[in-house]
């Protein structure tokens, strides 16, 4: 079908802003008499403060008082509950006496400018006893090992299982799997602003966050203020990644405001940022899998250990969420699943792009990828014994998984890859030289939304001003990577005006319906269905109406650019803005729907990743030379967008398989690298040829037939990366980073046996 806008490859709406720097994120705020807040944070990794002397940072001219756990709500709280009602341990405080990591909250300071709230923090003197600190999960779950919390410090989830993994017949392989402790590296670093009347007692916040709502729930909880007094509005957002879903600044920012009665910033720097925030999971998996004779796979058995670092937050949802990706992709009769999350006296863990499906790809396909070269097949066919079919129902949740087109993504790949010519290629390089390469793939999908795992919905308003233009109102949460434009295109296709003639304001509390919020891969599916569907009611209304102003049917009249016409007779005609205006002077309604959408499904996005690398057997570096992602999108809304998102979790990719991590000193659990001079990421200069594929088959209930993205697209990375090193290399590597030091070490490893086995 061909449409005005969908489909098309139209900039995002804040693209001028952006490109002449006139865009206002939440660090540009300035509000009268605006004050400015700087933590002062544990140095140790570990202990508990004897005494804080603040008389010294309180005595500089223009600091206005400094907050602590002396002075602040004791509230136990989680950063990462998004509605009071889920479950999830309680651990936190705004600032801590007993501190578990190098960056814990002690104290902060509120002053005049951002210069003396520096200043002021280092004159700031905590006594601090320190105590043992456990840096290493494996310690922490030994059994005399003493927990850094009352409770929950350790979460075992319950063992997911179905079939029987024992009675599961075939030979039986085993792989391990880890990942290192890394940091979002969104181009904008957290800042929260906040503005509390104390004679209304109504609070505002700003802040770039993935969930107003979120935000406001945990506002309310520490401050014990009613959720009607408090509003928080959604800033430009320089990227997430996930790093914003959590409540972290916002609480803190908010009670500064209501203490001193001015509005209030923090912001953190790029360090604060990577060590008080949030950080991506340290992972570390063992997998028992068993294989048929004709190498299907009859059984799956796997451990999972998650570093939550000193807060569980939200850590065992996430684990418990690599357990439902395991039923994704392939047809695996009999599953066991353990996992356990254990807290460390270091930096926190938390919500990463994928949320648990990259984790779960990258065990089960490394282990795919490492049982090909151990029975000796090609990765592709071992994968096509085993993989879903369309429309296959998952064994957990009994959730269906739509048209999931795993086979067309892997075949499709394979030839506009020209996987077996690469193969035949590189079997015959001289592996002897300096320089080698290989090839690798890796399967995998995601989620949609929350359904079936817990309730989801989309409330959205849209209305048509007198003029024509329209206005909708919608809980959205746009990371910077065009939500709000493919939201307008919707709107605009649906009643045929310019995306410019529809305004879309982000988040708000004080206007927007309760709403989850931008995560889980849902704001396309659900919101944007919603949109959709009140648009068409809109479009029913206004046709209901121009009816009146025409005489004739509503059925008679088509609508085309801002206008209805008749359709056997189109010189009988009215614009929208006639039908609006026609619509006031009769005094009985107003052009507005409100409309609440619920899904009752969840797709499943095929995608199929294949990679070729070279690596440099002399200094250890690897180089991506070609991508090739192929997708199921449904349809893509916006070609455009949609490869800027497949290329960004490319390079996010890149950089965990290759050179980042955030490194601990062992010993006392000081950060070696929480600046971007130390901590190194894949740049724009080492993205390879990248060729995106879309297949485009339509989801009854996407908008448009529209699957999700955002997240998918990087499920699959790292273990494509992985396998395309291995297959150069010879090796099984599957812990993490590849960066020069391991692949070096492990050259030296192979080259030792290979002279000890030499006759």
């Amino acid at each position: 079908m061909d449409y005005q806008y969908i489909g098309k490859d139209i900039p995002v709406h804040e693209a001028k802003a952006k490109a002449s720097g006139q865009l206002n994120y939440a660090a540009d705020l300035r509000l009268p008499g605006m004050l400015y807040m700087k933590l002062f944070l544990s140095p140790v990794a570990h202990g508990m403060v004897r005494s804080l002397d603040v008389s010294r940072a309180l005595s500089l001219p223009g600091v206005v008082t400094v907050l602590s756990f002396e002075n602040t709500p004791g509230v136990l709280y989680n950063r990462g509950r998004v509605r009071a009602t889920e479950h999830a341990p309680d651990q936190e405080t705004l600032f801590s006496r007993h501190v578990r990591f190098v960056g814990d909250r002690i104290a902060a300071v509120v002053a005049e400018t951002p210069e003396l709230a520096r200043r002021a923090v280092q004159l700031i003197q905590a006594d601090i006893d320190p105590l043992p600190p456990i840096l290493d999960p494996e310690l922490a779950l030994a059994e005399d090992a003493r927990s850094i919390h009352e409770k929950d410090g350790v979460v075992r989830l319950p063992l997911v299982r179905y079939g029987d993994y024992a009675s599961a017949q075939g030979e039986e392989f085993c792989h391990h799997t880890s990942s290192q402790r890394v940091s979002h590296i969104a181009m904008e670093t957290h800042c929260a602003v906040a503005d509390y009347k104390s004679a209304s007692d109504r609070m505002t916040v700003w802040t770039a966050t993935q969930s107003v709502f979120g935000a406001r729930s945990a506002i309310a909880a520490v401050l014990g203020m009613p959720m009607s007094h408090i509003r928080v509005i959604k800033t430009p957002m320089g990227g997430s990644f996930g790093c914003k879903q959590e409540m972290i600044l916002e609480p803190l920012a908010a009670c500064a405001a209501k203490m001193t009665g001015r509005p209030v910033m923090l912001h953190f720097s790029r360090s604060e940022t990577m060590l008080c925030t949030m950080l991506k999971h340290p992972l570390d998996s063992h997998i028992n899998v068993k294989f048929s004779p004709q190498r299907t796979i009859t059984g799956l058995q796997l451990d999972c250990r998650l570093d939550a670092g000193a807060y569980q937050t939200v850590s065992p949802d996430y684990a418990g969420s690599i357990s439902k990706n395991l039923s994704w992709v392939y047809n695996i009769p009999n599953v066991e699943y353990r996992a356990v999350t254990v807290c460390t006296n270091t930096p926190i863990s938390g919500s990463y792009r994928g949320w648990g499906g990259p984790e779960a790809a990258l065990i089960m396909e490394n282990m795919m990828n490492a049982a090909a070269r151990h029975f000796g097949m090609d990765p592709i066919e071992l994968r096509l014994r085993s993989i879903l079919p369309p429309y296959a129902t998952s064994r957990i949740n009994n959730l269906s998984l739509g048209n999931l087109p795993l086979e067309d993504a892997l075949i499709l790949g394979r030839d506009r890859f020209r996987w077996e010519e690469r193969k035949a290629r590189l079997a015959g390089q001289d592996r002897s030289g300096r320089f080698v390469r290989g090839i690798g793939m890796a399967l995998a999908t995601h989620t949609s939304d929350y359904f079936p795992r817990k309730g989801d919905w989309g409330t959205v308003v849209v209305k048509m001003e007198e003029d024509g233009s329209v206005h909708v109102n919608c809980n959205v949460h746009d990371h910077g990577c065009g939500e709000v434009m493919v939201f307008r295109s919707i709107v605009a296709e649906v009643l045929s005006i310019s995306p410019e003639l529809v305004d879309l304001p982000e988040g708000d509390t004080a206007y927007n319906a309760l709403d989850t919020g931008c995560c889980t891969s849902r704001s396309i599916y659900v919101l944007g269905r919603a949109i959709l569907d009140a648009s068409k009611l809109l479009l029913e209304q206004l046709k209901r109406n121009a009816g009146e102003l025409l005489t004739c049917a509503p059925e008679e009249l088509s609508h085309q650019d801002g206008a209805l016409f008749v359709t056997t007779d189109p010189q009988r005609r009215c614009t929208y803005s006639q039908v609006a205006y026609y619509v006031a002077d009769k005094g009985r309604e107003a052009l507005f729907v409100a409309h609440t959408h619920v899904p009752v499904s969840n797709p499943g996005p095929a995608a199929a990743h294949f990679a070729e690398v070279e690596v440099d057997t002399y200094t250890g570096l690897c180089k991506v030379v070609d991508y090739l992602a192929v997708h199921d999108v449904g349809k893509a809304l916006n070609p455009a967008l949609c490869r800027g998102q497949v290329g960004s979790a490319l390079q996010q990719g890149m950089g965990l398989v290759f050179c980042e991590q955030l490194k601990l000193d062992p010993q006392t659990g000081q950060p070696l690298n929480a600046d971007l001079r130390r901590y190194h990421i894949a740049r724009a200069c080492d993205l390879p040829n990248l060729d995106v594929l879309f297949l485009e088959k339509p989801d009854q209930e996407g908008p448009f037939g529209a699957k999700s993205l955002g997240e998918v697209c990087y499920v699959p990375v790292a273990p494509a990366l992985i396998a395309a090193v291995n297959d150069a290399l010879g090796l099984d590597l599957s812990q993490l980073p590849l960066d020069p030091p391991c692949i070096l070490s492990a050259l030296a490893r192979r080259d030792k046996v290979r002279e000890e086995d030499a006759p």
